[in-house]
């Protein structure tokens, strides 16, 4: 007897000894897949290390490369998702573990009679279960894996958007302010000519007129640039003094998108981290209806070893088992439940499949829109603009035109530089949408073609 329980301890620290993969090793796997520098933040040395990086990305003036960046090392967010990888990493630990030997001991006096009993109970069917928790705890944690994988690739695609959007922002903000100049200095020229008698009431009205529309423009765009900059700055975490950085001036890549969206479902079906983790998901929740279907009759099973010894008498030594007996709770509950979630995990996963296909050609679709009207500004509205200012030009210069309608052209100029600028950015964040939508991200070649 006590050789099969030294038995069962043996086995016991055997499989609790077992190793798993670290939650470090998990981490790097997860920046592995998505191709990104990211820092899970668990020490104040850590902290330091982030902001001394942040501080020094900011130091430049910000592309949207390392407002990237830096979303991925400092927006907590981000850090509490990676925290999901800690608990299913302790959760697969746990799972490789026996339950604790339960230790009794008792004393009993009568008659001038004392007895004492020692015990000890083991879960001993935990010898074959630990596997098949483990084999569920390692799915789970790959899960795990592959929704924090989506969760980096979906927090940088929203920081591109969020970076496009402040960056044309403070673009179109420059565009304006550059015309008020020029509308301030008209209206300046127009009083002095009305002074002179050289220039009519109407005119001189009508000019200040376009300046004070000028002026609220200016207004309207230095709001929407300060609202689009701060959710730049929520979504890359920083505050105080961190949000005084510039933007960089490099090109934004223009490129004529495939001519069909054919193979990019299919791409997205095999390359979306989520469809990969609902895979996952549905692969679990097999498994785990396999397990509560195969053991719902023994779930429990005891090994029991007892020693008593009353006064006067030999030591009396017994062991023996404790088995659950099926009368009442035959597991049906517990086999309907775990049928019902692979079921739920099954539709789930058709249903995201659906979901992904629907996303790739809407995606696909705006990215084709966005194009076309961003080059038709770029080759054609900017290009006939900037013609009929110069005739204008010509035209006010043999003072066959006012300084109104001269006034009025370069307005026009300037809506169209502004309406491309929004057109480019529109056509960036499709561009961005559809490379999160068919499963990544690409490098962007930051020359415009």
């Amino acid at each position: 007897m006590n050789k099969l329980l030294l038995f069962s301890t043996a086995a016991l620290l055997l499989l609790s000894g077992c190793s798993v993969t670290t939650q470090e090793g998990v981490f790097r796997s997860v920046q592995e897949t998505v191709k990104k520098d990211l820092i899970w933040i668990k020490t104040p040395e850590e902290v330091r290390a982030v902001n001394e990086n942040v501080d020094a990305l900011l130091a430049k003036p910000l592309s949207e490369e390392n407002a990237v960046r830096i979303a991925m090392i400092n927006n907590r967010f981000l850090q509490q998702t990676y925290e999901e990888i800690g608990i299913a990493h302790a959760q697969l630990v746990q799972a490789g573990l026996m339950s604790n030997p339960l230790l009794g001991y008792s004393l009993g006096s009568g008659d001038g009679i004392t007895t004492k009993t020692f015990s000890i109970e083991l879960a001993f069917l935990d010898l074959l279960w630990i596997p098949l928790r483990k084999n569920l705890g390692e799915l789970a944690l790959e899960e795990t894996k592959m929704r924090v994988g989506d969760e980096v690739l979906r927090i940088a695609r929203e920081t591109t958007t969020a970076f496009i959007k402040a960056r044309t922002s403070h673009e179109i903000v420059v565009l304006q302010e550059e015309l008020l100049t020029s509308y301030e200095a008209s209206t300046q020229l127009s009083i002095r000519q009305f002074a002179a008698g050289n220039l009519a009431k109407r005119d001189m009205l009508k000019i200040q007129e376009a300046y004070a529309h000028a002026r609220a423009e200016a207004i309207k765009a230095r709001r929407s640039a300060a609202s689009a900059r701060e959710a730049l700055n929520k979504i890359m975490g920083v505050y105080g003094s961190a949000t005084h950085y510039s933007f960089g001036k490099e090109g934004w890549a223009f490129h004529e998108p495939p001519a069909s969206s054919e193979g990019l479902e299919r791409a997205a079906i095999e390359t979306r981290l989520d469809v990969a983790a609902a895979k996952k998901r549905l692969e679990y929740a097999a498994k785990e209806a396999g397990v509560i279907e195969n053991t719902r009759l023994l779930e429990e099973l005891a090994l029991e070893y007892e020693s008593e010894k009353s006064t006067g008498e030999a030591r009396f030594n017994t062991l023996g088992v404790k088995i659950p007996l099926p009368v009442f709770d035959m597991g049906q509950g517990r086999v309907g439940m775990a049928q019902a979630r692979y079921n739920q995990s099954h539709h789930q996963l058709y249903a995201l499949a659906v979901n992904v296909r629907s996303e790739v050609r809407r995606s696909y679709g705006e990215l084709r829109y966005a194009y076309e009207i961003a080059r038709e500004y770029r080759e054609n509205i900017l290009a006939l603009n900037r013609d009929i200012l110069e005739q204008t030009g010509l035209f006010y210069n043999g003072m066959l035109d006012g300084i109104y309608e001269l006034l009025e052209d370069q307005r026009r100029l300037s809506e169209a530089k502004i309406a491309s600028l929004e057109a480019m950015a529109e056509y960036q964040i499709a561009l961005a949408d559809l490379e999160y939508t068919v499963g990544g991200v690409s490098e962007k070649n930051n020359e415009t073609k």
